[in-house]
């Protein structure tokens, strides 16, 4: 590493600009519009940590000039709801199609900004390629199959489930056997994808905004949660669930008024049964 001058585990502008391929200018001009935040600065000369390498990394690869940083910014921000802290930027693929961003995960493709699930490919087939004869009769019976194997052997299921959704890549009980699946192996941020995904094919759905919340709140997530629990309450209101998990959620907050009036729903809901 570059330390002369600067701490050993940063990077001066020119070292930057020579691991990212970048002039030193263009790194200056995503400072100047908060893009990159330097890990120290003095006057003119400017400290990166190995996480701001890896933003203008991504950054040249999705911006062909020097316009438009607000879009990328806001995908780095979304990433992070997708993704764990511990996983490196670099296992991510971000491309630009027909003006959106799109992050590639393996075989999973995203939109960054709403967490949309794009496609999904399995089954061995190359992605992008569908089998000819894979159509709706097939889809159906793999779709059935993974629901019989997803017990015993939830890896086998995840594939099916994966190939249905090549061929059918807005099917959202698909979608939500996969989440399910995939938060039972404790791949937290991978059900939730799934669940982004299904909320955006059916966005009245008031079980898949249940889910979402309850995700959430396993996230510790609470304010995510709260928001997701009360839509499900908007699109189903004796969703006694949703109203006790906002109760408890709300005392947590030190929200007592919305608590209380969430349980008292809840109990009359219960009471209604």
């Amino acid at each position: 590493m570059d330390d002369v001058g600067g701490r050993a585990d940063t990077f001066s502008t020119r070292a930057a600009a020579r691991i990212v391929a970048v002039s030193p200018d263009r790194i200056r001009y995503w400072v100047k519009h908060d893009f990159v935040r330097p890990s120290t600065r003095r006057g003119r000369r400017l400290r990166f940590a190995f996480s701001d390498l890896l933003v203008m990394r991504l950054a040249k690869e999705i911006l062909p000039n020097r316009h438009h940083l607000s879009p990328v910014r806001r995908c780095l921000e979304r990433l992070g709801q997708f993704f764990s802290v511990e996983r490196p930027v670099t296992a991510l693929k971000l491309a630009t199609e027909d003006g959106r961003i799109v992050v590639r995960d393996g075989a999973v493709r995203f939109e960054a900004d709403s967490g949309q699930i794009l496609i999904d490919f399995g089954d061995g087939d190359p992605a992008g390629v569908v089998e000819e004869r894979f159509g709706p009769a097939r889809a159906q019976a793999r779709f059935d199959e993974a629901l019989r194997t997803a017990e015993r052997d939830p890896l086998k299921a995840l594939a099916l489930y994966s190939a249905v959704l090549g061929r059918e890549p807005r099917n959202f009980d698909a979608h939500l056997k996969v989440a399910a699946l995939l938060e039972s192996q404790g791949d937290l941020t991978g059900a939730l994808r799934h669940l982004l995904g299904a909320a955006a094919i059916l966005p009245t759905d008031s079980e898949v905004h249940l889910k979402l919340g309850l995700l959430y709140r396993r996230r510790e997530e609470s304010e995510l949660a709260v928001r997701s629990l009360l839509r499900a309450t908007e699109c189903d209101p004796s969703l006694i669930e949703a109203h006790r998990n906002l109760a408890e959620l709300f005392e947590q907050l030190g929200r007592r008024r919305e608590a209380l009036r969430h349980l008292s729903a809840a109990r009359r809901l219960s009471r209604g049964e």
